[in-house]
């Protein structure tokens, strides 16, 4: 009987221990980002379909999905410091559906990124729109990026959203990393970083 009863103490204990602090995850992770240089650490090897790229071990999987339009999507998030990324791919049928929202014709590259753009400002209550850049050269693919920074109501904290859209293969991806807005600027090269390794 004290066995188990000091056993019962011991794993309580533990659970509490390890369970009990949420901030913790916060600490290492911002930790583990300022000791490499604000940069993500330890990156591996990820997958979406036919997409490879690297991402950082501080990631994992975000089931939620709630910053994507497609349910055809994978999303990572870091939740000591919440910042999240997705990837998701759009097809033949939904970019004729897309394309032909638009009044005029529109490749089929811009109509995908204008489209996702046009839905994130409407999904904010007041947002600011930054340009929208072509890829740089460190990328393989063609495609544009562009950042949004907003709050979805008064009530909520601003959120900065990195948007790239990439034509792979015949086929459309868009690419988001979105995090506080007061932490985002040290992750811009990041994002680039994770966009130029993309591989198909």
């Amino acid at each position: 009987m004290n066995v188990k009863f000091t056993n019962l103490i011991l794993f309580v204990g533990a659970f509490f221990l390890l369970t009990a602090c949420p901030g913790g995850g916060s600490e290492s992770s911002l930790k583990r980002l300022q000791e490499n240089g604000m940069d993500f650490p330890d990156l591996r090897s990820a997958r979406y379909g036919a997409v490879k790229y690297q991402l950082s071990e501080l990631f994992d999987r975000d089931y939620g999905m709630d910053y994507t339009i497609q349910s055809n999507a994978s999303g990572y998030v870091i939740y000591g410091i919440d910042v999240h990324f997705s990837i998701e791919r759009f097809e033949s049928d939904d970019i004729e559906m897309i394309q032909f929202s638009f009044d005029d014709e529109i490749p089929a590259i811009d109509a995908v990124h204008d489209n996702y753009i046009l839905k994130r400002e409407a999904s904010l209550n007041q947002g600011d729109t930054g340009i929208k850049k072509e890829l740089p050269n460190s990328v393989s693919f063609p495609g544009y990026i562009q950042v949004i920074d907003g709050a979805s109501s008064s009530y909520a904290e601003d959120l900065s959203y990195f948007t790239a859209t990439l034509e792979i293969g015949g086929n459309y991806y868009v690419f988001q990393l979105i995090g506080k807005g007061e932490n985002m600027g040290y992750l811009y090269d990041d994002f680039i970083d994770i966009l130029s390794s993309v591989k198909q």
